[in-house]
């Protein structure tokens, strides 16, 4: 019961989330009524319940029929399993970094605004915590070896956000799950890479530009969920 509460309350942030992620940077608020971006028709509450809604409109606005991007009701998922699934303490951060999936996916950067604040909490969560000194080391690995990549590929192969998102993600899963969740983020992009060069109807080549932060998301969330060990440093 606790878990499906959660879920659902995940699944209502996950559509805020969206909000921030789309909305963030472009001048606009994050109040308000929301609106359909092709014809700026104002959502009933009935259009705008997580998950439901968009399977509800058979994934089209109700006024133009203009075809609702998946993204919504996924983030909408992934935020309610979020919830489900990690520690309390670990959800705040978990809500930052879904905002930067989202925020990368559409413009390929990590914004400053967001990042910087949750470098400055991850310390704080670490020195809180019972920690072993690897624990400590583990996100300022994470974040030299990301940025050993980014200056050796003149941020071709890798941006530097995604250093400092490793950062993050060392500091707040230490060592163990940290460096699970960097192996598991380069196996997933490797998989991504592939599949879309193989099936994509667009041209897509080793050269072309692919956001790593939902990779490293994804894979500090699973690395999490599954208590993953892959170095066995512990």
């Amino acid at each position: 019961m606790v878990s499906a509460i959660l879920f659902v309350l995940g699944a209502i942030i996950g559509s805020f989330l969206n909000v921030v992620g789309l909305r963030l940077n472009s001048g606009l608020t994050f109040g308000g009524c929301s609106w359909c971006p092709a014809c700026g028709k104002h959502l009933s509450f009935y259009e705008l319940v997580p998950i439901a809604s968009f399977f509800l409109l058979g994934g089209r606005c109700r006024e133009c029929h203009t075809k609702i991007s998946w993204q919504y009701p996924l983030i909408e998922l992934w935020t309610g399993l979020v919830f489900a699934s990690v520690p309390y303490i670990l959800i705040p951060f978990f809500c930052v970094f879904i905002v930067i999936t989202i925020y990368d996916v559409r413009h390929k950067i990590i914004p400053d605004s967001l990042i910087y604040p949750a470098i400055l909490l991850s310390v704080v969560s670490r020195w809180l915590s019972v920690s072993s000194a690897l624990d400590w080391f583990a996100g300022p690995i994470i974040f030299l070896f990301f940025t050993s990549i980014w200056l050796l590929s003149r941020g071709r192969a890798m941006g530097f956000g995604d250093a400092k998102l490793g950062l993050v993600i060392g500091l707040i899963l230490g060592a163990s799950s940290g460096f699970s969740a960097v192996i598991f983020a380069f196996w997933l992009g490797a998989a991504f890479g592939i599949i879309s060069m193989i099936f994509s109807h667009k041209k897509i080549t080793m050269k072309s530009e692919v956001p790593f932060a939902p990779f490293l998301v994804l894979g500090a969330w699973l690395a999490l969920i599954f208590n993953l060990d892959l170095l066995h440093v512990s």
